[in-house]
């Protein structure tokens, strides 16, 4: 990310969003994007961090890239309109519990249990309940990722993946945990983390995750930054 893009996250100052999608739009037309062209063997993962104080904008935009993306015209008589598979994590989480037979217990239980509310696991007892039984030591949410996207791909239906709602199911589910975990899973298509926060790489520590710009960091350096990419990839990488 650039120095400019990055201080904007972690300041708290705004981003012309409506500029970063149509970026974002740009490269995701790209059929080198689609087939990950010059990414050496490694995996096409990728995201798009932004200052969470915009995440209502972003929420609003995905599913006008996601639209913009699948109606574009093919620029190549190879090229193809992509179909998106979004994946709100939130929603994958409540998936889980209710595979479990359990989300009407948590949910009874959740005011018992938030007597001490912390985004700390170890403090908040509801927080901590939630991490046992999917955060990182637990398999159902990258399982049901892996599931949906799978069954996507048999319809035809994941050229792109784009992995929503971070924020939302944080501290009890953590995107550099997952996308480790999801390493080798999803390695047919390009996948898109949006991610509330910053992702930068440090000279001393390597690429790193900072969610909500001010949390605790964790290290992560197997996905590519979005907004350094060109949006000129086709006559780049050709």
């Amino acid at each position: 990310m650039s120095g400019t893009a990055t201080e904007a996250v972690t300041s708290g100052e705004r981003r012309d969003i409506d500029a970063d999608f149509d970026k974002l739009r740009r490269i995701m037309e790209s059929l080198s994007f689609r087939r990950s062209t010059g990414m050496a063997g490694e995996q096409a993962f990728y995201i798009y961090d932004y200052p969470p104080i915009q995440e209502l904008d972003v929420a609003e935009h995905i599913p006008q890239l996601v639209k913009q993306l699948q109606t574009m015209t093919p620029k190549a008589d190879d090229d193809y309109a992509p179909r998106v598979l979004v994946i709100d994590l939130y929603d994958v989480a409540i998936e889980a519990l209710r595979n479990r037979g359990v989300l009407e217990k948590v949910l009874g239980i959740e005011e018992k249990r938030h007597q001490v509310v912390s985004s700390n696991v170890r403090e908040d007892r509801f927080l901590s309940l939630l991490n046992n039984m999917l955060g990182a030591d637990a398999q159902q949410v990258p399982d049901l990722i892996t599931k949906h996207y799978e069954n996507a791909r048999e319809d035809n239906n994941a050229d792109i993946v784009f992995l929503t709602g971070v924020g939302k199911v944080y501290p009890y589910i953590r995107a550099h945990t997952l996308l480790n975990t999801l390493q080798g899973r999803i390695d047919d298509c390009p996948l898109v983390l949006f991610y509330p926060g910053t992702y930068a790489s440090k000279s001393a520590s390597g690429s790193t995750l900072t969610l909500f710009g001010c949390l605790p960091e964790d290290n992560y350096y197997r996905a590519r930054d979005l907004m350094e990419m060109s949006d000129r990839m086709d006559s780049e990488w050709s």
